[in-house]
Formats: C-alpha cells, structure tokens, sequence
C-alpha cells in the first residue's frame, strides 16, 4: 500500500469545502494516486519526513492510503568543509627561512607551487572550524568541531558514521567513538544539533581525527533515521488540497461543457495557492 500524508476524507472535505465535482469512493484508485504523487515531492522540497504515532487519529481514517508510522532512513556523502577562503601558506608547515622577497610566492612558477601545496599541506589545517579551536600537533582538552548540515531535518539517530582516515579507509564513529542526537552529547567525539526548526547539523571533534587526513573531499558517510512525529494539520490539508486539485481536473475531463471545464481549473489553481500558502512556514526554516 502506497505511503501519504493524508487520508480519503482529508480529500473529500477538500473537494466539498472547494465544490468540485469528483466520486472519491467510486474513484478510490485515482483518488489513492492523487494523495501519493503528492507526498514525496513534499519531503523532498521541504527536507523532512512526518510520521503518525500509534493511535493517532489520521490512523482510524486511513484505510486506501497507508499513513507513515516511523521514521524513515537515508544514507548521504558529505565533504568536510573548508575554509572558507584559504590563504596561500595556511595549510604548510612553517618554514625555517624566510625569502627576503615578500613578492617571492607570486613569483614562483607552477612546479614550485605544485612541491608547496603537496610536500607540506596539512589537510587538517584546511578544516573550518565552527566551534572552538584546533591546535596543530595535540589533542586539545577542548574539543574542535566542524559543522556539515545534514540532508533531512529532525534526525532521530545516526546509525553509521563513516570518517575517512589517514590511510583513506573509513572508520565507523557510531560504533568506536563517542557521541549521539542531542544537546547532552556536547563534548564528545561527534553530535548532531537539532533546532526548533528540525534543522539538523552535524558536528565533528577535528581533535578526534585522524593527524594526516587522505582527503576532505567524499570524506564522512552518514546513515540516520529522521521524521517528524506526528503529522501537522496543515501538512496534511495541503497534500488533501493539492490532490484535490489534481482529483478534480481529472474527472473534468470527462465534462463537456467549456465553461464547467473553466471553473474547475480555476478552482483547483486556488486550492494549490492555498496549499502553498499553509505550507509557507517551512520557507523560514529552509534558510535557518
């Protein structure tokens, strides 16, 4: 049974409150592919999954169209980022000497450059720290974390944490280092921060790396699970309005008169603005 956000009935009251024409119980199947097309464009343009807990009362409606119950999962790749401008010479060990020539650098040709940025990169250096600081050559007692934003709002728990090594392998942190969903794991090896918005970040202790990093670059894998429980009412009157609309335009097809064809059209374009607009409080949340 295919997966919505809203039920039959949601979908009936939005074609009564609208009257449009359409037999949501003659046409359960249409109806059903109505409400599924548009489910999973919401969690993909709003970056999050919503689910019903046991005994809700969506769940008592749905009976054609199966209601989420748990969370869903997702396995990403992400780059640990960088600085954001890098300045030449940031990343090298300082050197011993230094060129009486301050226009040196600018001077040098291609080779010259290639033996600076591969001899003496340190790709640690590079990292962009959002919280505290790191220190080149020891672990510090205060941890160093850098922060990549997560694909999917309201992450319930991390299940794989893949972190690229020295040697270019992967070393699983969820399973060999400290760390979890929450405020209360502030200070270990690794956290994801989840904000009233369900914006989910994740944060990682530079300190608890490996020293010579293989790259920066495809460097953390990440399995999570994340939704929201519980099923807003306006999330769910917005998938009843949108296929509604579509609901409606498919069975005024079979009308003949242009006019009543019109209407139809007309209204379905207000039912889809209306959903736009329940919707718009998720805007806000997408550039937190």
């Amino acid at each position: 049974m295919a997966q919505g956000y809203c039920t039959l009935a949601d979908l009936r009251r939005a074609l009564r409150e609208a009257d449009l024409p359409g037999d949501v119980s003659q046409d359960k199947r249409l109806a059903v592919d109505a409400i599924v097309a548009e489910t999973e464009p919401l969690e993909k343009t709003w970056h999050r999954h919503w689910y019903a807990p046991s005994g809700a009362d969506i769940l008592n409606e749905a009976s054609e169209v199966e209601i989420p119950t748990e969370a869903a999962n997702r396995d990403d790749e992400h780059d640990i980022p960088r600085h954001g401008g890098l300045v030449h010479g940031d990343s090298e060990v300082e050197p011993h000497r230094y060129s009486p020539n301050s226009d040196a650098l600018l001077e040098a040709g291609p080779r010259h450059e290639r033996r600076r940025r591969h001899d003496w990169s340190e790709p640690k250096q590079e990292i962009r720290i959002a919280i505290g600081e790191y220190h080149d050559g020891h672990h510090d007692d205060v941890p160093a974390y850098t922060r990549i934003r997560l694909e999917r709002k309201d992450v319930k728990a991390v299940n794989t944490l893949a972190v690229i090594n020295a040697d270019g392998g992967y070393d699983d942190w969820a399973q060999e280092k400290t760390g979890g969903v929450g405020n209360t794991h502030r200070g270990e090896d690794y956290w994801v921060r989840v904000n009233n918005g369900g914006v989910s970040e994740l944060y990682l202790d530079v300190h608890a790396m490996d020293d010579d990093l293989a790259s920066l670059s495809n460097a953390v894998y990440v399995d999570i699970d994340y939704g929201h429980k519980g099923i807003p009412r306006n999330v769910r009157r917005a998938v009843a309005l949108r296929a509604g609309a579509e609901f409606a335009e498919e069975a005024a097809i079979q009308i003949p008169e242009n006019a009543t064809v019109y209407n139809v059209e007309t209204k379905a374009d207000r039912m889809r603005e209306k959903a736009d607009e329940l919707l718009s409080v998720y805007e806000t949340e997408m550039e937190a």
